[in-house]
């Protein structure tokens, strides 16, 4: 295998309504001026086919509209093993500016066209267990390093929908459902670390607490075996939720308690109230500890 540097491949923005995502886009092309990118394709496994479809290399990376890339990055080298693998997807840690969590969720990733276009996951999957994310795809490597930071609460419903997403994938294992009594044992203990993170954690940050709300609604709806989880990969679906959720004026504070105790009911697992000292504390913790 011979060591590539990352600069020699294809690099796409994909982003598709993140308020943020014009800001973020001119970072990019600051710091890599060769970016192409893709915008506004409806459905996850749409969206990466048309990078595929643009992208001149048979490598590519994807940075997310949420995302910004740390300089160091397009300096790092990276061993592809095409001849004997040519179907794999290499992701990198996102920061994530919410919670201080760290892992592939929002993070660089590098795919294979060949990967990306026989890949059928989401809107497209052929297997239950793809329909939600691409991190159960045989060939899926995550890396340890990071090399982004992801910004997904830049308006309410950004932070909401993001949380929800995370409330409902963290709750699979490997993909297939778990019922709500299983959780506390079944679910990867680091997967169930970020869910309660997630469900904690951001009282500090403008918006944080609606993720708090997406994430602590979305786990208390996979608490449901009748409810159909793979909505969330749906934008219409997501809009029009979302409209319902403001019409009625939801007061977050009351909420976020309110779903705890159910979660905990049919969970048995409890989830505590932070403040917003206490969160940002954690969030520093959870940095440092990231480094």
């Amino acid at each position: 295998m011979t060591e590539t540097n990352i600069t020699e491949f294809d690099l796409i923005f994909l982003s598709y309504d993140e308020p943020n995502a014009e800001k973020n886009w001119a970072d990019l092309v600051g710091k890599a001026p060769w970016a192409k990118r893709v915008h506004g394709v409806k459905g996850f496994d749409a969206a990466h086919r048309a990078c595929a479809e643009q992208s001149e290399t048979d490598w590519f990376i994807t940075v997310d509209g949420d995302n910004t890339v740390r300089k160091e990055f397009f300096d790092i080298t990276v061993n592809v093993d095409a001849a004997t693998n040519p179907r794999q997807c290499f992701s990198w840690n996102g920061l994530n500016s919410i919670n201080g969590l760290c892992y592939g969720n929002g993070g660089l990733k590098l795919w294979s066209k060949q990967f990306v276009l026989s890949m059928n996951t989401h809107e497209n999957a052929d297997d239950p267990r793809k329909s939600v994310d691409f991190c159960w795809e045989q060939d899926y490597r995550q890396m340890y390093h990071t090399y982004s930071d992801v910004w997904n609460s830049s308006s309410p419903y950004q932070a909401f929908r993001v949380g929800f997403r995370e409330g409902v994938k963290l709750s699979l294992n490997r993909g297939d459902r778990v019922s709500a009594e299983m959780m506390k044992t079944v679910l990867h203990p680091v997967n169930l670390r970020n869910l309660k993170i997630w469900s904690t954690v951001g009282a500090h940050v403008e918006n944080g607490l609606w993720a708090i709300y997406g994430t602590r609604m979305g786990w208390y709806e996979m608490c449901n075996p009748e409810w159909d989880h793979t909505v969330v990969r749906d934008y219409d679906w997501f809009q029009n939720f979302w409209t319902e959720i403001k019409a009625r004026q939801p007061n977050l504070q009351q909420e976020v308690a309110d779903l705890g105790e159910k979660i905990a009911l049919y969970s048995k697992i409890k989830l505590p109230i932070l403040d917003e000292m206490a969160s940002a504390f954690f969030r520093e913790t959870m940095e440092l500890r990231n480094e």
